[in-house]
């Protein structure tokens, strides 16, 4: 008898002490860190743009941490199937950046933004046992369970989504209707002539679409109707091996050339300048959309996109007729809120079956049908309830 009541005694004791224990432990989780926010970067080439803005409506000192990282080697396995490039483990092997910081050095945030940055990312998430929050904008290479906080894009969520309800509604993400950019509304530019941006991505989004030579081939096509004297090509990300050479071959080379339209007329051939993001010494992708009155991207080229719309720049859509899948869906939500037009020049092959059914001005960008003005996109919006997020989420942590 009384060994069964000795038992329930020294249970309760035990139970005390281990409560005290995690409250004494919840005090002092972040006595140790440093009340700065870090980001987490792989190039110190291409800026931050939507990690710096979380970072300073956090309001903490910022300081900029690069990462480098060397494959490990032969692939065994391919990437396609899309669970395993969401959880598994990432490929990349990182060399440590946290081998020279002392254990009470670590921030109380850190974020990164692209998979090259995540193994840093998780390195100090891992060094420092927990304690600074792990902050992702994008879907992570790795276990979503190891990230603290996602900021996830409609699209992210869409591919959630199609492996199931329940990975559509984790209490670690948030999301945005486009990607986190950082920028916010540029004033419009009034000119005689446009001034066009040419975005090209990485030819590729596995969610439908891959850029090909017939798509590049009508991308020239339809610039060479529009009234331009210059155009910049912009080269936002590294291109898929032989789209570059397709790009001057079948684009840049025909820009330059002098032709001659329907009516016979003579046209001079057109100033292109091309702008490539990953070299050094080159303007800003932000510089450049901001003092272009219009913004052409390729179809899997989604974060110009979603920077173009933070300007209020018209965003036209090359290839958008040949996407299928999540990000066919994607686009058409975007073209409902009236926040990107599939590029579609007045001129072109068969626009003349659509002219008639147009009874408004025509888009000479997008001569398909009538178009409703272009919506206002609130990026500092969601920026701030990005924020929001994150700070809740911290206390609801370290509670």
């Amino acid at each position: 008898m009384n060994a069964l009541l000795y038992l329930p005694c020294r249970a309760r004791s035990v139970q005390r002490r281990c409560i005290a224990t995690a409250a004494k432990d919840r005090a002092e989780r972040h006595s140790s860190l440093l009340p700065e926010t870090w980001i987490i970067s792989s190039s110190r080439i291409l800026p931050e743009h939507p990690a710096t803005s979380i970072a300073q409506l956090l309001e903490l000192p910022i300081e900029t941490k690069y990462t480098v990282t060397q494959p490990t080697g032969l692939l065994i396995r391919t990437l396609s199937n899309l669970r395993s490039r969401l959880f598994n483990a990432s490929l990349f092997d990182p060399q440590s950046i946290a081998g020279s910081i002392s254990v009470g050095d670590f921030p109380r945030f850190a974020i990164a933004s692209c998979n090259q940055a995540l193994p840093g990312l998780l390195e100090i998430k891992k060094r420092s046992k927990n304690r600074t929050m792990a902050i992702y904008l994008g879907l992570p290479n790795t276990k979503l369970k190891n990230i603290d906080a996602m900021v996830l894009s409609r699209l992210d969520q869409m591919k959630l989504r199609s492996l199931g309800p329940a990975r559509a509604n984790l209490d670690n993400a948030t999301s945005t209707l486009l990607p986190l950019s950082g920028l916010s509304s540029a004033p419009p530019i009034d000119m005689l002539k446009p001034r066009v941006a040419v975005c090209i991505g990485t030819g590729f989004e596995p969610m439908g679409f891959q850029l090909q030579s017939t798509d590049i081939d009508r991308l020239a096509e339809g610039l060479l109707r529009l009234p331009l004297s210059n155009i910049t090509v912009v080269l936002n990300d590294q291109p898929y091996r032989g789209l570059r050479s397709m790009l001057e071959s079948r684009l840049i080379s025909k820009l330059c050339q002098r032709t001659v339209s329907d009516d016979g007329t003579e046209n001079l051939p057109i100033d292109v300048k091309v702008v490539d993001c990953l070299q050094p010494n080159q303007p800003s992708l932000a510089s450049i959309l901001e003092t272009s009155s219009h913004v052409v991207a390729t179809a899997d080229n989604i974060p110009v996109v979603s920077m173009a719309a933070a300007m209020n720049r018209p965003v036209y859509i090359a290839g958008m007729e040949r996407t299928t899948g999540l990000l066919r869906d994607y686009y058409h939500i975007l073209d409902a809120k009236n926040l990107v037009r599939r590029f579609y020049p007045l001129g072109s092959r068969y626009s003349y079956m659509l002219m008639p059914e147009i009874s408004g001005k025509v888009d000479e960008f997008s001569a398909i049908r009538d178009h409703d003005p272009w919506a206002h996109y609130d990026a500092r919006q969601d920026l701030k309830q990005t924020v929001a997020f994150i700070k809740s989420r911290f206390e609801e942590i370290n509670k």
